[in-house]
């Protein structure tokens, strides 16, 4: 495939999940930059493309003219399709259905439901005096679904969706990625540590930065995502990881998804 996909992103958004994927699959892309801190998605220019107003987007590529692909999990899905022989979106009827599970979970309750309760209150309440008691009724749903995804990945499994079969593999899945993303939401923004609260997510996460994150050319240069993002997820996992400490918050993160 010749024909170049274009991402509009923007770091620290959901946008880096099929950044992600289109790294780990080789597929040709350019990105596009989306300055949401000065609400460059609220712009007629960008409404045009995705009335929505949010990240992700995508063009171009395989895409139909006039196409615009929106929503994390269907653009994923998109672009799998483009080398199903890769494995990355599963075939299997039940490890499909796991990953879907994981992505309608992930973007549904997580993203767009627990996260900006926490993150972006005014979604819920035009009234700031709310905001202090919306933000602690997030870290409760935020911990219990902290919980019940730690939970899920104490068997063992290398990655999020498990295997189907006796001798079929734990495989790699844009689950990983999003999970990735928003572990480093958590950590980052509200200072959980890593080791205390979710050694399994930690052991997933970092099976899922190795081979996707890191990418260099012949030459040494970083050609993957972190290359063209601020996300710094690598630097996120390696430390974590070692130390078991809390990043220091930086200021960014998802405050529009």
């Amino acid at each position: 495939m010749s024909k170049s996909f274009t991402l509009y992103y923007a770091p620290g958004a959901a946008s880096f999940v099929p950044h992600a994927v289109l790294n780990h699959l080789g597929l040709p892309h350019t990105l596009s930059l989306v300055a949401l801190a000065d609400g460059q998605q609220r712009t007629p220019e960008y409404l045009a493309l995705n009335p929505k107003g949010r990240v992700p987007a995508l063009v171009g590529g395989s895409l139909p003219a006039g196409e615009v692909l929106t929503e994390t999990p269907a653009i994923c899905r998109y672009l799998c399709a483009q080398k199903p022989d890769a494995g990355l979106w599963p075939t299997a009827p039940l490890a499909e259905a796991r990953l879907m599970e994981w992505l309608n979970y992930l973007s549904g309750h997580f993203h767009a439901f627990a996260w900006p309760l926490f993150a972006r209150p005014a979604r819920f309440s035009p009234d700031e005096s709310h905001y202090e008691t919306l933000g602690s009724q997030a870290r409760v749903h935020l911990a219990d679904i902290l919980a019940l995804i730690e939970d899920r990945l104490s068997d063992g499994r290398a990655f999020a969706v498990p295997a189907v079969g006796p001798d079929a593999p734990s495989k790699l899945t844009p689950a990983d990625f999003y999970l990735l993303l928003q572990y480093r939401w958590l950590f980052v923004r509200l200072g959980w540590p890593l080791r205390e609260k979710s050694a399994a997510v930690d052991r997933v996460g970092r099976s899922a930065a190795s081979p996707t994150l890191g990418a260099s050319d012949a030459g040494g240069r970083k050609t993957g995502v972190l290359a063209q993002s601020s996300l710094s997820l690598q630097s996120f996992v390696t430390k974590t990881a070692s130390t078991g400490a809390a990043l220091p918050r930086n200021g960014s993160g998802p405050n529009r998804r």
